[in-house]
């Protein structure tokens, strides 16, 4: 009997694919075929040297997946066979918990079914989603010395976990575990004494982490895959060199990245936790040496200087700082082109000494319990206390260094933002904060040149037709691979797109809301299901207090309700016939799926400029015009482009949807920049009055 020839891997692919539009009884998208090409070439070209890592130039491509496409078969038919082929981990990187939960428990199952491909997936989730024996069995044995009973909600999570009805990952427990009781109990980088610990063995994160090197599939988020990489790689995820990545929703990953490189200290949270060092040390001078003892001496030594220097750097900052009303009970000091003033600068660096001269006291007394593992059962635990004191330590380095460091700036020359926030309400509690003001930088350094290949993907990555500003913003170089995937759906005989004559431009706040309060009680009632988008949480009340009483009983207002609750409403009336309007505001723009009925009438109050006020975006703004750059043409109208894209996104959902989106904003029209947005559009029928 011949054997069955082997197929190759460009076959199995092709085979799979044509299974899985058999079996769902649908028909291939030009876009999808063109998106799984792409990714197939990028990773297939890729040349290799002896240990099976990529040599050359970051393989990096990045691709538009209109709504409808089919985005996650569209990379997970070829990159599965291709990533076995090839030995690489796959890891799809999305921008939340929930959307690698749809990945998990929907998408990959699905594909796994129908298109015939054998592979084995898991999802990973940060550390802290774990349950940690050894901090639960502390921190019960602390407040048992404290209080002489043991917290119950805690000791619950013990039994559970003890007789195996539970595995100790937070979102499998039966019910919400408030925050302030999982904070105490969860598994804590920089805090855990691994192989050391006496529960290692039965550890849930260490189980979890496990499973991730034998599988083929890996399903993470953003904020997880930054914290990996940025450590080097191969802490929770697999090797990155060996791994190939796809950012689904990868508009989401400059932001993230921004804000996971950011830093801050609270200056009266920092001197709370200084009183309690002291307490947390003990059990070191009662099991080691004379030399431990003497350190321990020297850091409490150490932490009255440490207060008392905080102290006076927050009294400073007070007296001389002219702080500014920013945010709600906030007041914040924003330093121009992100420079720390040098009498600042001056009592920072001696808290900054201070912190790294205890750091050091801490690693000695980590090398004293080392040094003494065989011989003391407790080690496991004392180095998690010595790992508590290094995490915070490191971190209040980081955020004082990074905050007085004024001539760091990335390969561009472009600066950390640095401001200081004082809380009135909190007896004026003083927040230190930098921030990066463009990701390019470091996602170029930690992530595309270290990486086998990565795709990005999103529904939304262009502005104004063009990947420009995405792979500037991302640091990529021009010559990055780019691919438009069109959207099947039928956009110009499905929709329609208004634009009224406006008498005012939003320029004019009380002309614009008035002229939006009038006309919107006739607009909302022209279909069945309507969501009005605002960008002004003032102009959103200003506009539903002016609503008729009878209709405002249809109006599910944001900030009155959670989301999910307005949602589920506003489905409910849809559903029994009766007639219902959403008021929502960003958040609704995006993430927010309302197929058919539900969401069939969109109006947009107006285009969704971003407004500088942020210390990270006026940093940026300030150094962009100091190079002589077009902040608003760069920045604001990309923005605001790419944000109204996904509001009018909201209409059609799928192929059978129908319906209009009316935008109330007249610079559409009379400015320049209108046309190239209208462009960016879906190509709905369009009435401009």
């Amino acid at each position: 009997m011949t054997a069955k020839p082997t197929q190759t891997t460009s076959e199995i692919i092709a085979t799979a694919y044509e299974s899985f539009l058999k079996h769902k009884g649908v028909t291939a998208r030009i876009g999808q075929k063109r998106m799984m090409n792409l990714c197939y070439d990028i990773v297939n070209s890729i040349e290799v040297n002896n240990e099976g890592q990529r040599t050359g130039d970051p393989a990096v491509c990045v691709i538009e997946a209109g709504t409808g496409t089919g985005k996650t078969l569209g990379y997970s038919i070829p990159l599965i066979p291709l990533a076995k082929a090839k030995k690489k981990t796959l890891i799809l990187s999305t921008a939340t918990v929930a959307l690698q939960e749809q990945v998990v428990f929907k998408d990959l199952p699905d594909i796994r079914t129908n298109a015939g491909l054998d592979f084995t997936f898991a999802m990973v989730k940060g550390r802290g989603r774990y349950f940690c024996k050894l901090r639960a069995e502390r921190e019960s044995d602390k407040r048992m010395s404290i209080f002489g009973y043991e917290d119950q909600s805690i000791k619950i999570l013990k039994d559970k976990f003890a007789d195996g009805l539970w595995d100790g990952d937070r979102d499998t427990y039966s019910v919400e575990v408030r925050d302030e009781v999982w904070q105490k109990v969860n598994a804590v980088v920089g805090q855990c004494p691994s192989h050391l610990c006496p529960y290692y063995a039965i550890c849930p994160f260490f189980k979890a982490r496990k499973e991730l090197d034998s599988v083929d599939v890996v399903i993470a988020n953003h904020d997880i895959v930054l914290a990996d990489l940025s450590l080097g790689g191969g802490v929770v995820l697999p090797d990155p060199k060996q791994s190939i990545f796809v950012f689904d929703e990868g508009h989401h990953l400059t932001s993230k990245a921004i804000n996971h490189f950011a830093s801050s200290c609270s200056i009266d949270a920092t001197v709370k936790w200084v009183d309690e060092i002291f307490d947390m040390i003990i059990p070191l001078v009662d099991n080691y040496n004379n030399e431990m003892e003497q350190l321990a001496t020297e850091l409490h030594s150490k932490t009255t200087k440490l207060k008392k220097e905080l102290v006076e750097t927050k009294d400073f900052l007070l007296r001389t700082l002219p702080f500014k009303s920013e945010y709600d009970k906030r007041e914040t000091c924003i330093f121009p082109s992100g420079e720390t003033p040098k009498e600042v600068i001056n009592y920072a660096k001696i808290v900054g000494k201070i912190l790294g001269d205890m750091n050091k006291i801490n690693g000695k007394m980590s090398l004293i319990i080392d040094g003494n593992l065989k011989n003391n059962p407790d080690a496991g635990e004392h180095k998690m206390i010595v790992g508590e004191l290094t995490n915070r330590f490191e971190t209040l380095i980081t955020a004082w260094s990074d905050f007085v460091n004024v001539k760091h700036r990335d390969k561009n020359g472009i600066p950390f933002a640095r401001w200081v926030d004082v809380n009135r309400e909190k007896k004026n509690e003083i927040v230190i904060n930098s921030s990066p003001v463009h990701a390019g930088d470091m996602l170029m350094k930690d992530v595309w040149s270290v990486v086998f290949s990565a795709i990005v993907t999103s529904a939304t990555i262009r502005t104004l037709g063009k990947f420009d500003a995405y792979l500037d913003q991302a640091g990529l170089p021009p010559t990055t691979p780019t691919l438009l995937a069109q959207s099947p759906f039928n956009y110009e005989e499905n929709g329609v797109l208004f634009i009224p004559n406006m008498k005012f431009s939003p320029k004019d706040i009380e002309g614009h809301t008035l002229e939006v309060g009038t006309m919107l009680p006739k607009l909302v009632n022209r279909l069945k299901g309507c969501l009005v988008l605002f960008a002004s949480k003032r102009q959103m009340a200003d506009v539903f207090d002016m609503m008729p009483d009878e209709q405002k009983e249809s109006i599910l207002m944001q900030t009155t309700l959670p989301k999910s609750e307005i949602v589920a409403r506003h489905k409910l009336r849809i559903d029994h016939g009766e007639p219902s309007v959403i008021f929502g505001m960003a958040s609704f723009s995006e993430g927010v799926d309302l197929p058919g009925d539900y969401c069939n009438n969109v109006i947009i109050a107006k285009l969704p400029f971003m407004v500088p006020t942020d210390p990270v975006s006026l940093t940026l703004a300030e150094w962009m015009d100091s190079v002589g750059r077009n902040t608003f043409e760069e920045i604001s109208v990309p923005d605001a482009c790419i944000k109204l894209i996904q509001s009018v996104g909201r209409l059609i959902r799928t192929e059978k949807d129908t319906g209009a989106v009316t935008i109330l904003d007249n610079r559409l029209v009379t400015k320049r920049y209108g046309k190239g947005i209208l462009d960016s559009l879906p190509p709905f029928r369009r009435y401009i009055r």
